[in-house]
């Protein structure tokens, strides 16, 4: 990887754990989502218009949009609900962990792909990294309760939203190669917002106006880099191998771990970020064993 991507991967990296930052310390986060989505339109519709004339889409295309838009709102509903619910030096690196965590498996369950052993390595660190961030301390008496925090609360919305990254990659993978990407990711932020729309109107309506009056200004922030963070990975991909891209691109996860328990006075942060440091390991391994 040459300097020039590397500096543009790791600068997508922090700006990615920023605004995940900045939605954590939101109010109510499935609002504060609908408001930067929307955010994202307003700001990105000069440059999808630009694009979008001389961009045709197939058919195929299409399917693959709609199909990403559908699982990106399932994603921002899970990720708002886990920020609801749990730390981000918690949600964040289970989140992201967990996602390159379940492609390599769902390959080898419904592709019949082998895993290589660096793969299986990378597996068993982001396992142990999982593990690690939900120990309460590094006391034989808390061995157990990993198990049991995995089945409630912020930890099972976390993974939930790890297994909408593994499906809305497994689309965009093949979306991307056929619709120019500026176009691609703002009609599927598009489909995104009008799929979350109903339930926003219906359950969170009073809830719209004090977010707006509270955040209005992180609101266009999150909505710019929520989109740009993504953008600069495309224009690196252009100069790097997507394994080295994708394996750099996780240090996201420390960096979250970081700003969870030094800005926001998270408990347990030593567990937290050696577990952090293991996923971004074992998400590093995964990637460059492709």
């Amino acid at each position: 990887m040459n300097g020039t991507a590397l500096v543009i991967v790791l600068a997508s990296a922090f700006l990615h754990a920023g605004w995940n930052y900045l939605l954590k310390k939101s109010d109510r986060k499935i609002v504060f989502i609908w408001w930067f989505l929307l955010a994202s339109l307003v700001l990105y519709l000069p440059l999808f218009l630009y694009f979008y004339a001389d961009a045709p889409i197939p058919s195929a295309g299409w399917l693959c949009i709609v199909a990403t838009g559908l699982i990106h709102a399932a994603y921002f509903w899970f990720i708002g609900g886990a920020y609801q619910r749990g730390d981000l030096s918690l949600v964040y690196p289970l989140a992201r962990g967990s996602g390159p965590l379940f492609v390599p498996i769902l390959a080898v369950i419904l592709l019949r792909e082998e895993i290589a052993p660096l793969g299986g390595f990378g597996i068993g660190l982001v396992v142990a990294g999982i593990y690690c961030v939900h120990l309460r301390s590094f006391n034989g008496g808390a061995v157990l309760e990993p198990f049991r925090a995995l089945h409630i609360g912020a930890s099972l919305w976390a993974l939930s939203t790890g297994l909408m990254i593994a499906a809305y990659s497994l689309v965009d993978k093949v979306g991307v190669g056929l619709v120019y990407p500026p176009v691609y990711i703002y009609i599927m932020n598009v489909i995104s917002w009008l799929a979350l729309t109903p339930w926003i109107l219906i359950r969170e309506r009073d809830r719209l106006r004090e977010e707006w009056q509270r955040h209005a200004g992180t609101i266009f922030v999150v909505g710019f880099f929520s989109v740009f963070t993504y953008l600069m990975i495309l224009f690196a991909l252009t100069m790097s191998k997507v394994s080295y891209v994708a394996a750099v691109r996780e240090v996201s996860i420390v960096l979250s771990a970081y700003f969870g328990v030094f800005y926001l006075r998270e408990k347990q942060g030593k567990q937290k970020l050696l577990g952090a440091v293991m996923i971004t390991l074992g998400v590093v391994a995964i990637g460059l064993s492709r």
